[in-house]
């Protein structure tokens, strides 16, 4: 049974968020750290492209206030203007990382498309100065949720992705890629594995990396589908505001496909932070996962642990410094849990 009330429209939901309960039982005593870029702020923005927000916006700005969370190392900044709107920026060079630079591109044309009825921020512009690339959005008076996940929370997140299957996709006149065709050579990890010659650290990881990569190959149809899919959600790419309302942020990586994938990673980063959730128990349970069937969580769970273990071997990208580690508690986090699926229908050694 799930928590929190679902709308007519869009999914929008409503949560309480004090006193409550972690997901999975009772509050672990370890508590794992996320490690998250140092940005740059708006004052270190070239006062120029400053000055083409601020026009934007009608007003200069009078005060910022960088907010914490995911990879780039890219201005991340709730501002509010002398005549007391308020915005959210975020911006990066070419110099800072090509591919931030290039995803707020990316991002600009999609979030300009996302229906207005959709859990996200609206879309004020895309400035452009010399190499950097500036998004402005409306400001969303809240917080990600906390981690280690609580219960509440996270099926609040569950019922909106839910809703938002109940919603056509509507994306304008824009094409997004279709899901299993944006992660198919991420998929491939286990065969990069096994053509370097590289032999996992994880034993189970090692005695069963060509089965792994057969099972990571069913992805594909497991994935298809013609849903709005945000493709990279996890909490710092999630707000909820002061009514408890779920806002979706961050929607680069947008596609068409199965919804249940994003549910799917943000169990992954439920089981990160304990080990010991029962996230089965939520799939089995919860509508946004009805009708899925258990060989293609186990294909999708393959494949995302073959790109996690794949890339958290590769060395640190100097603009990215914290992704890596990132990658290494995504790795662990996804094998055990796959491991314990197929443990328990002897699909594996």
């Amino acid at each position: 049974m799930t928590l929190g009330l679902v709308a007519a429209r869009a999914g929008h939901v409503k949560v309480s968020v004090a006193n409550l309960p972690f997901a999975g039982g009772a509050e672990p005593n370890w508590f794992m750290q996320m490690n998250f870029a140092e940005r740059i702020t708006w004052p270190a923005l070239p006062s120029e492209l400053r000055a083409q927000i601020e026009s934007v916006l009608g007003s200069e700005v009078v005060d910022s206030r960088s907010q914490t969370g995911g990879f780039s190392p890219g201005t991340a900044d709730r501002i509010v203007t002398a005549d007391g709107r308020r915005a959210f920026v975020k911006a990066v060079s070419r110099e800072l990382n090509e591919g931030s630079a290039n995803l707020h591109v990316r991002e600009a044309k999609i979030a300009a498309s996302l229906h207005s009825s959709l859990p996200v921020p609206r879309f004020i512009g895309h400035q452009t100065w010399e190499n950097w690339e500036a998004l402005i959005f409306s400001d969303i008076d809240g917080c990600s949720p906390k981690l280690p996940w609580n219960q509440n929370e996270l099926l609040a997140v569950l019922d909106v992705l839910a809703g938002m299957t109940r919603e056509p996709l509507d994306v304008g006149e824009i094409q997004l890629p279709e899901l299993y065709e944006d992660v198919r050579e991420d998929f491939q990890g286990f065969r990069r594995l096994m053509s370097d010659g590289y032999i996992p650290e994880d034993p189970w990881v090692a005695a069963n990396t060509a089965e792994l990569n057969e099972l990571a190959q069913k992805a594909d149809e497991a994935l298809a589908g013609d849903q709005l899919v945000h493709s990279d959600l996890r909490s710092d790419n999630l707000l909820i505001d002061t009514s408890g309302e779920i806002i979706l942020v961050d929607w680069p990586w947008a596609t068409r496909g199965a919804a249940w994938y994003d549910g799917l990673t943000v169990l992954i980063e439920a089981k990160i932070f304990n080990p010991d959730f029962d996230a089965d128990r939520l799939i089995a349970s919860h509508e946004l996962f009805n009708g899925v069937a258990s060989e293609a969580v186990d294909a999708v769970l393959a494949g995302l642990a073959g790109f996690y273990v794949d890339a958290a071997r590769r060395p640190p990208i100097p603009s990215l410094p914290t992704l890596r580690d990132y990658h290494a508690k995504q790795a662990s986090a996804t094998v055990a849990w796959l491991k314990g699926r197929l443990d328990s229908r002897s699909r594996l050694a």
